[in-house]
């Protein structure tokens, strides 16, 4: 190793810079493509209701969530450095409401669309998210609250 490089984050962390909106949106287009080329039988029922009604309860979670941040001045950036620690619900019950909102607009979306193909994107979501993303802003939010952080996510699940 060149004693000029920076020594890495630990095997957590990833190289890629995954920005979890054009995620999102990325798997919903993809997958929405697969819906409508591949073979399968469609009805409207009462599936599109429940499905509207998650992807609501999602977009909502998630804009509620980043104007708290927005608010306390905050990064919303993954890859940027947090000048507070938030504790304010929804972050008492899951200490990433911005990324489970996203995955239930994506599930919201399956639903109303009845397509099993795309139940895929927030599986997909979640996966990439909870293994690259999360554990990159775990460390910096460790690095800058020490105890504080730790105790809180030994308090509030990363998810639900």
């Amino acid at each position: 190793m060149n004693t000029t490089e920076s020594p890495s984050l630990g095997s957590s962390a990833s190289t890629v810079k995954i920005h979890p909106p054009l995620l999102a949106a990325g798997l919903l287009v993809g997958t929405l493509v697969l819906h409508f080329i591949l073979p399968e039988y469609r009805t409207v029922a009462w599936h599109q209701v429940i499905g509207l009604i998650l992807v609501g309860a999602g977009a909502g979670l998630c804009a509620f969530a980043a104007a708290i941040f927005q608010a306390r001045d905050t990064t919303k950036n993954p890859y940027g450095e947090p000048t507070e620690f938030v504790m304010l619900r929804p972050y008492t019950f899951t200490r990433n409401p911005m990324y489970l909102g996203l995955a239930t607009i994506l599930a919201g979306c399956a639903i109303f669309f009845g397509s099993i193909v795309m139940l895929v994107a927030p599986v997909a979501f979640v996966f990439v998210i909870d293994r690259n993303v999360i554990p990159r802003e775990e460390e910096t939010m460790e690095r800058h609250f020490g105890q504080q952080y730790l105790d809180y996510k030994n308090r509030v699940r990363r998810w639900l």
